[in-house]
Order: C-alpha cells, then structure tokens, then sequence
C-alpha cells in the first residue's frame, strides 16, 4: 500500500466525473449488498411474522444500511483508498500529503457522507466547487482529497533551466 507518490496538487484532484461514475459503480454494489443482507433477514422475519417478524425484517434493513457504510470504509481504509468503483475508474482516496489513506481517515469522511449526499450529492458538489482540492465536507474534516491512481507528470512544473544548461 502506497498512498501517492508526491503531495497531490489541484489537478490531481481533477477528477469529478471519475468520482460520479465511481459512486454510480459502489451504490450499485451497495445496493446489491444491501437487498441481499435485508432480503435474506426480511425472509426469516416474513416466514415468522407477527411483531417478531417486523422486528427482524427492521434488523435486517439497519444491518443493511451499517453493511453499505462498511463497504466504503473499510475499502478505503484497507485497500490504499480505494473502493470496487474508484479502482475501476482509476481514483483513490489519500490524505492531504499524500500517505495512504487511514481507517480513521476513511471512517470521518464517509461519515459525513450523510451530509455530503443530500439532495442528490447537491451539498457535496457545492463543498467540492467551494474548496481548492475539491474537498467535500468530508474530506475536509478527515484531511483527505481524492485524487488520479498516479500523478499526471505533464501537470508537474518543473525547472528545466538547469537541465538545460548542464547539457553538452
């Protein structure tokens, strides 16, 4: 697990539309995850019925929703930032000096998810076009950016006059 080589810049962070087509990928896989966790305890709950039987279909939607929540955490946390729909659009999610990204890193910021995707991903949209590194609200408090799987060199200034002079 490396995190990033170098400390990401702003265009590193350039990456909205590979964060929309990742979030469209992991609320699919969440989804999946979700009715299958809600459907298998709901099916338990409905073969009992009666108040015992709404209890555990109720267990079954809230270990769903804690099962959707785990996806993105521990993935981030545990897999270098990434998630199934980043690594497939090539982004991941780092701190702000480029370490990889922490449990407790991963924990804040999808916390504040909640938050970041009311009203269709509004708030968070808002938060990103309001923040240099285009930082949701989550990002900014868990010091995280979402960045490119690796830095674009040609977005990398470099001095050049050197090189130039020291050359035959």
């Amino acid at each position: 697990m490396d995190g990033y080589p170098t400390r990401p810049t702003r265009d590193d962070t350039s990456v909205i539309g590979a964060r929309i087509g990742a979030q469209i990928v992991d609320s699919i896989a969440v989804g999946l995850i979700v009715a299958v966790i809600s459907g298998v305890i709901g099916g338990v709950g409905g073969a009992i019925g009666g108040d015992a039987g709404s209890a555990i279909g109720g267990i079954g939607l809230l270990l769903g929703a804690v099962a959707g929540f785990v996806y993105f955490f521990l993935l981030e946390g545990l897999w270098d930032g990434y998630t199934v729909g980043k690594k497939l659009f090539g982004i991941k999610v780092v701190e702000e000096d480029g370490a990889q990204c922490s449990l407790s890193s991963a924990f804040v910021r999808n916390l504040l998810e909640i938050i970041d995707g009311l009203f269709y991903y509004l708030i968070g949209f808002i938060a990103m076009a309001a923040s240099d590194k285009r930082q949701r609200l989550g990002d900014r408090l868990a010091g995280t950016v979402v960045v490119r799987e690796t830095p674009n060199d040609t977005d990398r200034t470099e001095d050049t006059t050197a090189k130039r002079a020291a050359a035959p």
